[in-house]
C-alpha cells in the first residue's frame, strides 16, 4: 500500500498585537507561494494562561536562581499548544516565530521534500545553531540541503520542523517548566527528541526585530546559589555528552 503524500501544514506564531512582524512573514511565505496559518501567541505579559500551572518557580530558582520572564512563559505556552495541535492533527508541523527571515531556496527545498524526512526525524531545527562552539555530521542529504546530527542544541525556537510522535515526546516530558522553551528542547537525553538541523539553515532571525519576549528577571546569586548552578550545568554537560557517546557508538554498529 503506498503512503499518501504529506504536505506539512505551516504554522506562524504571532502575538495580536505585532502587526509589523505578520506582515512581514505574510510577505515572505507569500512570494514563496507557501500557505499558512497564523497561530494566537500567548502574551505572557497581559494574559494569565492556564499553563503557566506548569511553571516550577522553586525549581528555576533552585537550579538558575533567576525567575522565568513573563513573555519566556507565554512563548513556553504558545510552542507547547502547537505541539498539543501537532498531536491532534497527526500530521506533520512547521513552526515558525514571527521573526522569522526565511532563507527561500533552502527553506523550499525543505519543505518540498519532507516525504523523504518524516520517516526518520522527529524534528529538524530550520534555524542557525547559535552555541559558541558544536560540533555536527551529515545524516542525509536532499538536493543543496543536508540533514546534519548536532552535538549541542540550536539556543533557539525561531524555526522547526515536527512530526506527531516528536511532539508527543515534548509534551510527555515538560510537565514542569523551569527554563525557556528553546533550553528545553535543546535537552534531546531528556526528551527524547534528538537534535537535527539543516545545513545551511532554512531561517535566522530578522534583526530589524527586537525580542518580544525578553530575559529571565535576575536576582543576586548567593555562594550557594551559584554552585548550585555550576552542579547543574556539569550535570547536562555530562548527560549530554554520554548521549552523544551512546549515539555514536549505536551508530557505527
Amino acid at each position: 500500500k503506498q503512503e499518501r503524500s504529506v504536505v506539512p501544514e505551516i504554522f506562524v506564531i504571532n502575538l495580536v498585537s505585532s502587526a509589523a512582524r505578520r506582515a512581514n512573514i505574510t510577505s515572505q511565505l507569500a512570494d514563496l507561494g507557501l500557505a499558512f496559518t497564523l497561530f494566537p501567541a500567548v502574551d505572557g505579559r497581559k494574559d494569565e494562561h492556564p499553563l503557566f500551572g506548569k511553571y516550577d518557580s522553586a525549581l528555576k530558582q533552585h537550579y538558575h536562581g533567576q525567575a522565568l520572564s513573563k513573555g519566556q512563559l507565554g512563548c513556553y505556552a504558545s510552542h507547547y499548544l502547537l505541539w498539543q495541535k501537532c498531536v491532534e492533527l497527526d500530521h506533520p508541523v512547521v513552526v515558525l516565530e514571527d521573526d522569522a527571515l526565511i532563507y527561500p531556496k533552502p527553506f523550499s527545498e525543505f519543505v518540498n521534500n519532507i516525504d523523504a524526512l518524516r520517516q526518520q526525524f522527529d524534528c529538524v531545527r530550520l534555524f542557525d545553531n547559535k552555541r559558541k562552539a558544536f560540533s555536527s555530521c551529515r545524516v542525509a542529504g536532499l538536493n543543496t540541503v543536508e540533514i546534519h546530527k548536532f552535538n549541542k542544541g540550536h539556543l533557539s525556537a525561531t524555526g522547526y520542523f515536527l512530526t506527531p510522535n516528536g511532539a508527543r515526546k515534548l509534551l510527555q516530558h515538560s510537565e514542569h517548566w523551569y527554563m525557556p522553551v528553546d533550553l528545553y528542547m535543546d535537552r534531546y537525553w531528556v526528551n527524547g527528541v534528538e537534535c537535527y538541523g539543516t545545513v545551511p539553515a532554512c531561517v535566522t532571525n530578522d534583526p530589524k526585530f527586537d525580542s518580544d519576549i525578553g530575559d529571565g528577571e535576575s536576582e543576586p546569586r548567593s555562594f550557594v546559589a551559584r554552585c548550585r548552578r555550576e552542579w547543574f550545568n556539569f550535570n547536562e554537560l555530562t548527560k549530554r555528552t554520554l548521549h552523544n557517546f551512546s549515539a555514536t557508538k549505536r551508530s557505527k554498529n
